[in-house]
């Protein structure tokens, strides 16, 4: 099993740094497998990739690949293809997803869906486990109220439901400013977040 985990966030110390390691943690101890033999987990930081941005030229719908010269954003494409479960690790930014990765997603639509004639999304990624996980300084209930950490939960099922990913957990952490580390107590993050084989 091929686990792809992107993480949006440019802290490396930071609470979504924190929760995507607790969950690679999690899924060796809740699954009982052995990363170098079972289950392959894969960290991609988003801000570390170098990619351009999309141009609008429409070309990827008809050929199925993007024409801009080979970069970062065809290599995640290329992984996520490759994946039978994708995790999208985001902090919020102004009720949305950070632009790093919306850039990234403009850029990999071919590789997530394709469409009809008619331009009806068709999903790529059919039958496959996407997790979501979430936070911000906001605290609870604001972050839900004002669309912050739903804005970016919102947005995320958005791209990966069209794509035919199916989310199966999300971790939504708000209030990070009045809080040191992840406040999560178990060990077993990725069973917090439903992950299973």
């Amino acid at each position: 099993m091929k686990v792809l985990i992107l993480n949006a966030s440019p802290r490396r110390y930071g609470t979504i740094s924190q929760a995507v390691e607790r969950f690679a943690e999690g899924v060796q101890n809740s699954c009982g497998y052995d990363f170098s033999e079972d289950v392959q987990v894969e960290n991609i930081n988003v801000n570390d990739l170098k990619f351009a941005h999309c141009t609008g030229c429409m070309q990827c719908r008809k050929c199925g690949t993007c024409c801009l010269p080979r970069d970062d954003a065809h290599r995640v494409a290329e992984k996520i293809e490759a994946c039978d479960v994708l995790v999208v690790a985001a902090p919020v930014y102004w009720g949305n997803i950070p632009g790093t990765l919306k850039t990234l997603f403009d850029r990999m639509v071919y590789a997530l869906m394709t469409e009809s004639r008619r331009g009806i999304p068709q999903p790529l990624h059919k039958g496959k486990a996407a997790y979501i996980i979430t936070s911000c300084s906001t605290p609870f209930p604001f972050n839900f109220f004002c669309g912050q950490t739903s804005g970016v939960v919102k947005a995320l099922k958005e791209i990966l439901g069209t794509a035919g990913f199916k989310i199966r957990g999300k971790v939504v952490v708000p209030g990070t400013k009045a809080k040191e580390g992840l406040p999560i107590r178990t060990g077993k993050f990725a069973y917090r977040l439903g992950f299973s084989v």
